[in-house]
C-alpha cells in the first residue's frame, strides 16, 4: 500500500491558511480516486481537543510544535521526520513550504522519497527577522538541491525559481492549485450570516486573506477612506494567529463601514463571497492567490493587484491595479458600476480548473515516484 505522510501545515479541516486549505481540499480527494493510497497528515495543531484521528480518510496526527517566532514550523518539520521514520514508514514524504523543504537533505537521508510544494518565497514577507529569511532562503536552496520533486503551485513561482536556479530544472513540475467554491449555501442559512454580520447582499467591498502586511489591507483601507462617498461597505475576511503592530495598525479602523469579519471558510466563506459587490486583492505578493480563484468560481468582479501570480488568472485588464498604488485604487473602487471587473472568460478558465483536476495531477506525480 503507498504511503504518503504529508508535513507543513497547522491542521485541518477548518483551520485559516493557503496550505491548509490545500491539503483539506487534496488529500480526500486522491483518496477518493485511489483508496489504494494511505495518507497521514502530521499537524501542528489539535483539531476538536483531539490529537490523533480521522479526517475523510485521511490520518491526521497532531504533535505540538514549540511556540518560537520564526522557528515553529522548523522546529516541527525535524521532529515529524524523525516521528515519520520511527512510527509511519511511509514510502513518501511531502513537505509544504520552503521552510520544511529546509529539511529536503534530512528526508532523503532517511530513506524518503521528497516532495515539496513551493507555494511562494515567503522570505520575501516584511514579517521575518533576518534570521528567519536566512533560513527561509536556505530552504529554498536546499528544496532545489535535494528534493526528489518540486511541485510549483503557478507558473509565475516556476519562472522565478527558474531564473534564480537555472540547474535541475527537470524535477520541477507546476500543479497548479484550484481554488473553486464548492459550497451552495441555501438562501435562509446566507440571509442568516449577511444580517449577522451587518451586511446586505452586494452592498460590500471584500477583502480575504490573512492580516499580513504583504496582503496590502493598510493600502485597501486608505483607498477606501478616501472615498468622497460611497454605499458600500469594506468587509475584510481574516485572521492572525498573533497580534503584532500591523494587526492593530489596521484594525483601528474598524467601525460600521470597516468590519473585520474574523475567520470564516466552508459554506459562511462561500456565501461572503458570493453576495460580495467586489472583490479586492491588494496583495505585494504571491504564490497562487486560492483568494482570486475562490472569487472567480463565485463569479465575483475582481480588482487585483498588477503581479505575475494575478496576471496568471487573465482578469480583465481593467481589473488591474499598479500594487501600492492607492490614488489608483480609490479610482478603482469609485467606479460606479463593479462589473466591468468581472472577468467571464477568466471564471469559465477557473471553473476548469478543479480540485480534482489537482488531485490527479497529484496522483500522477505519486504514482511516478513508487
Amino acid at each position: 500500500m503507498p504511503h504518503v505522510c504529508v508535513i507543513g501545515t497547522r491542521g485541518v479541516p477548518h483551520f485559516v491558511g493557503g496550505v491548509e486549505t490545500i491539503c483539506q481540499k487534496l488529500y480526500p480527494l486522491i483518496l477518493m480516486a485511489k483508496p489504494s493510497y494511505k495518507i497521514t497528515l502530521i499537524t501542528r495543531l489539535p483539531y476538536k481537543s483531539q490529537e490523533r484521528y480521522q479526517y475523510e480518510k485521511v490520518n491526521v496526527k497532531v504533535i505540538k510544535a514549540l511556540k518560537i517566532s520564526g522557528f515553529e514550523t522548523f522546529f516541527h518539520t525535524f521532529i515529524a521526520l524523525c516521528y515519520a521514520r520511527i512510527f509511519i514508514h511511509p514510502q513518501i514524504i511531502h513537505l509544504h513550504g520552503i521552510g520544511p523543504g529546509f529539511f529536503s537533505l534530512f528526508s532523503r537521508l532517511l530513506g524518503f522519497k521528497t516532495v515539496v510544494t513551493h507555494h511562494s518565497p515567503d522570505y520575501k514577507r516584511p514579517k521575518w527577522k533576518w534570521y528567519a529569511k536566512l533560513i527561509l532562503k536556505m530552504g529554498e536552496l536546499f528544496t532545489v538541491l535535494f528534493a526528489s520533486r518540486i511541485i510549483c503551485v503557478s507558473s509565475s513561482v516556476k519562472e522565478e525559481l527558474d531564473v534564480r536556479f537555472p540547474f535541475l530544472l527537470r524535477k520541477r513540475v507546476v500543479i497548479r492549485n484550484a481554488g473553486s467554491l464548492l459550497e451552495k449555501p441555501a438562501q435562509i442559512k446566507q440571509d442568516a450570516l449577511l444580517k449577522e454580520l451587518g451586511l446586505e447582499s452586494k452592498q460590500y467591498i471584500l477583502a480575504v486573506g490573512r492580516l499580513d502586511a504583504t496582503k496590502g489591507f493598510d493600502n485597501l483601507i486608505d483607498a477606501f477612506l478616501a472615498l468622497k462617498s460611497t454605499k458600500f461597505k469594506l468587509v475584510i475576511v481574516g485572521d492572525n494567529y498573533i497580534t503584532n503592530d500591523y494587526v492593530r495598525k489596521i484594525t483601528q479602523h474598524r467601525s460600521e463601514s470597516i468590519i473585520f469579519a474574523g475567520a470564516h471558510t466552508g459554506e459562511n466563506l462561500a456565501t461572503i463571497y458570493r453576495n460580495a459587490a467586489l472583490l479586492v486583492n491588494p496583495s505585494f505578493m504571491e504564490g497562487y492567490c486560492l483568494v482570486v480563484a475562490e472569487g472567480l468560481s463565485a463569479n465575483t468582479p475582481i480588482v487585483a493587484s498588477d503581479i505575475p501570480a494575478h496576471r496568471e488568472f487573465k482578469l480583465n485588464e481593467e481589473s488591474y491595479v499598479k500594487k501600492g498604488d492607492v490614488p489608483a485604487l480609490t479610482e478603482k473602487l469609485s467606479a460606479g458600476d463593479y462589473s466591468i471587473y468581472r472577468s467571464t472568460s477568466a471564471e469559465l478558465l477557473q471553473s476548469n480548473n478543479t480540485w480534482e483536476k489537482n488531485a490527479h495531477e497529484h496522483l500522477k506525480l505519486f504514482n511516478s515516484m513508487i
